[in-house]
């Protein structure tokens, strides 16, 4: 073989290696990627269901329901638990969180309460509406009527332990309206997906099968 072929075909066995290591190095970060996303997924429904999770063990202690590409999870025990993601649009842009409620809201959706919820996306403006990832303000709605979960503005935050606080809102954080918006919005989104899954739907018709 001549230096004149030889050359070519040196360089095109180098390019193809090269691309081939290079295919090989970008997909070990979008695994990881992918991978963290769900562990973050999977400690916030155990933070809402109230559950000690192992991030070593692969075993999840919920049953998923419906479409896998817009589950709704359900947690069997004393008083089985539904939990849902759901995002929305904040100030920066999308906000997600995770919401657990109580099996009410398959057969009494008025009645039922939220168990939790977590924020467990988001790109909010820090120091403001980045607060959506705060303790004080997602623990305003555990134990929350479905029925008055609504936005106050200009309030002290809620004291879920407070008697007769079950039926307050949750008070907005200050400065931060549109985060604390899209908040509202997304667990409201959440509750609709879990009531499609495991209540009895609209107009008397039977519950979607569950996968």
């Amino acid at each position: 073989m001549t230096d004149t072929a030889r050359y070519p075909l040196v360089l095109g066995l180098i390019s193809v290696c090269s691309a081939a290591a290079l295919a090989f190095t970008s997909a070990l970060p979008r695994d990881e990627i992918r991978r963290q996303a769900e562990l973050e997924r999977d400690r916030g429904i155990a933070k809402v269901f109230g559950i000690t999770l192992k991030d070593d063990d692969p075993r999840r202690p919920w049953d998923v329901l419906g479409d896998p590409a817009r589950p709704v999870y359900k947690a069997a025990g004393a008083e089985p638990l539904y939990a849902a993601q759901a995002g929305s649009r904040g100030y920066s842009g999308p906000v997600e969180v995770i919401v657990a409620v109580d099996q009410r809201i398959a057969e009494r959706p008025e009645a039922a309460r939220i168990k939790g919820v977590t924020v467990v996306g988001q790109q909010e403006t820090p120091g403001l509406g980045d607060k959506c990832k705060a303790d004080d303000f997602q623990k305003q709605f555990a134990n929350l009527l479905v029925d008055k979960l609504e936005l106050m503005k200009n309030q002290a935050y809620r004291d879920p332990q407070e008697p007769g606080s079950e039926a307050l809102g949750v008070a907005a954080i200050t400065g931060a309206t549109i985060t604390s918006t899209a908040v509202i919005n997304a667990v409201r989104d959440a509750l609709d997906l879990i009531r499609e899954r495991a209540g009895p739907g609209p107009k008397g018709k039977e519950p979607a099968p569950k996968q």
